[in-house]
């Protein structure tokens, strides 16, 4: 009987001890489900983290991806557009014999139809105008015979307020301040000011458009501690309508946001130094030692 006991009294404890490594909800609530913003497997069950191009109310990351999808024989690409709720939307695209294939997942859309489509379509086409950039699947089967997947508005005239500053160059001391009407270059012995300057409208479109395509208003993350050549900082406040961003790097921040934040200084830098205003100011040795 002491046996008997005994061996009752040792699987007592292994069934108490074994039910203890379950996790039961606590206060009658279901453990939670996957949060809604977490990334969804795509239609061939694995998820594309870091590979997705994301579209963040009209702020687009990696939309290079996008743009070399266009010319793709094969191959998978998602896009993720965010509504403005915040819920994202799954557009899973394939290229296979010939054919496009789009699944469009709304099922996170809390305001959404939430359902899954599937559309055949036979081309996708990128067009660009100096306002906007569309991507479209055209020749689909069924009732839509095109399928819109993302637009980029840049139309600057559109905008209550657009000005920007940027410094840069060694110290700083090279400065475009549209607010102001004021360019700054640096001399080898001082600096010359232009006190009425202005960028014609043309040119505003251009550098707005970098801005967008660079995705602006998103998070950067730059440096400007990285050891780099002389002249190759950058502090660029950008006011649009009621709102600023601020951003200070160095070109040696080799970073995929650095490397995106130095393209667009350069390419606003080349636009005013290629005007006849910047042009008429006093060479530095350096320019005069090159012919520039």
């Amino acid at each position: 009987m002491k046996k008997y006991g005994l061996l009752m009294l040792i699987v007592m404890l292994a069934f108490i001890f074994g039910c203890s490594d379950r996790q039961e909800p606590q206060n009658g609530k279901k453990t939670p489900e996957t949060p809604r913003h977490t990334e969804k497997p795509g239609a061939d069950g694995q998820t594309s983290k870091g590979a997705d191009v994301v579209d963040m109310h009209g702020m687009v990351q990696n939309l290079g991806r996008l743009d070399a999808f266009v010319n793709e024989k094969e191959g998978t690409q998602r896009l993720i557009r965010y509504t403005i709720e915040g819920d994202p939307m799954y557009y899973d695209i394939t290229r296979k014999n010939g054919r496009i294939e789009l699944r469009l997942d709304s099922t996170m859309d809390e305001y959404g139809s939430g359902t899954v489509q599937i559309f055949d379509c036979g081309r996708m086409n990128r067009g660009e105008t100096e306002t906007q950039i569309r991507y479209v699947l055209t020749g689909c089967a069924g009732e839509r015979e095109e399928v819109e997947l993302l637009t980029i508005h840049f139309d600057v005239s559109r905008q209550d307020r657009f000005d920007f500053v940027l410094k840069y160059g060694p110290g700083l001391k090279n400065e475009i301040h549209t607010a102001e009407q004021k360019l700054v270059k640096s001399l080898d012995d001082g600096a010359a000011t232009v006190s009425d300057f202005a960028i014609p409208e043309k040119d505003l479109q251009k550098i707005y458009r970098a801005l967008v395509l660079a995705g602006y208003l998103t998070g950067k993350k730059l440096s400007a501690a990285c050891s780099g050549p002389a002249g190759d900082a950058y502090d660029l406040t950008v006011y649009i309508n009621s709102g600023e961003r601020k951003f200070r790097w160095n070109s040696c921040d080799g970073s995929p946001d650095g490397k995106q934040m130095t393209a667009v200084a350069e390419e606003i830098i080349g636009i005013v130094h290629s005007g006849s205003v910047y042009r008429s100011l006093p060479k530095t040795a350096a320019e005069q030692g090159t012919g520039n």
